[in-house]
């Protein structure tokens, strides 16, 4: 299954304040292109190394390209409409804090509008002069013994959350449905098997046989399936009868 091509959520830009891991951003990269977002923002990145950063980006090397590197923040976000800061710091004067999950619940309020989600540097995070920028912060729930996120993994989380908004336009998985006469089939094979064992005999207790039908059912195999178990069970009630030969198993230090 396949998430719905980048256009979904072109309205979203990726801002890395200050990364100083060039390996940080080419996993953000990898990250954004494994989720579908294109828009990857750099602001005043102190050591970028492109081709370090090419390492940990793997296919998204062309994502990583087309990056756009501002010199300073108000650049960056100056054709934005919304920007979203993460992170887990409270203080005086700052917006209040969302949970990740809350902020994305209301998110088809907000129109289609260019958001900004903004990162902070690895070392120290969203700054000050980063927050009075944010309309909103977010926080991803973590533990109190080690609150912060590496930076990839931010992106990542934030990301993923964000693309369930998508997961509705994911075709769900086709399978042939099993035919109603060969789901009988199999039970009644399953019964015969059973009877020849002694499973299934006078002192058998009543409910037993329901229970195996229901689970069978239960299983519900779809086509593909329910033939691989008719082909499996008619062979072994043919050995039973005598039609076919048995063989010996084969032993734990040889091949079946």
């Amino acid at each position: 299954m396949s998430l719905p091509p980048g256009e979904a959520f072109d309205r979203f830009h990726v801002v890395l304040v200050e990364p100083g891991d060039s390996l940080n951003v080419g996993a953000v990269a990898r990250a954004m292109m494994n989720l579908g977002f294109r828009n990857l923002h750099l602001v005043a990145p102190p050591r970028f190394d492109a081709e370090r950063a090419a390492t940990s980006a793997c296919w998204a090397v062309p994502l990583l390209q087309a990056a756009h590197i501002h010199g300073s923040l108000a650049e960056a976000l100056a054709p934005m409409q919304q920007v979203v800061g993460f992170s887990a710091r409270h203080g005086k004067d700052r917006p209040r804090h969302l949970l990740l999950a809350e902020w994305t619940a209301g998110l088809a309020r907000d129109g289609n509008v260019h958001t900004a989600l903004l990162f902070g540097p690895e070392d120290h995070g969203l700054q000050r002069e980063h927050l009075v920028h944010c309309h909103r912060l977010i926080r991803i729930p973590s533990t109190a013994a080690n609150p912060s996120f590496n930076l990839s993994q931010a992106v990542l989380l934030a990301l993923y959350e964000l693309s369930r908004m998508a997961w509705e336009a994911i075709p769900a998985e086709r399978r042939q449905p099993a035919d109603a006469g060969e789901a009988l089939q199999l039970e009644r094979l399953v019964e015969t098997i059973l009877a020849r064992v002694g499973f299934y005999g006078p002192g058998t207790p009543q409910p037993i046989p329901g229970v195996v039908k229901h689970l069978l059912r239960r299983v519900e195999p779809d086509a593909r399936e329910l033939g691989i178990l008719l082909g499996m069970f008619g062979k072994i009630d043919r050995a039973l009868a005598g039609r076919i030969p048995l063989r010996d198993a084969p032993r734990e230090d040889e091949p079946p």
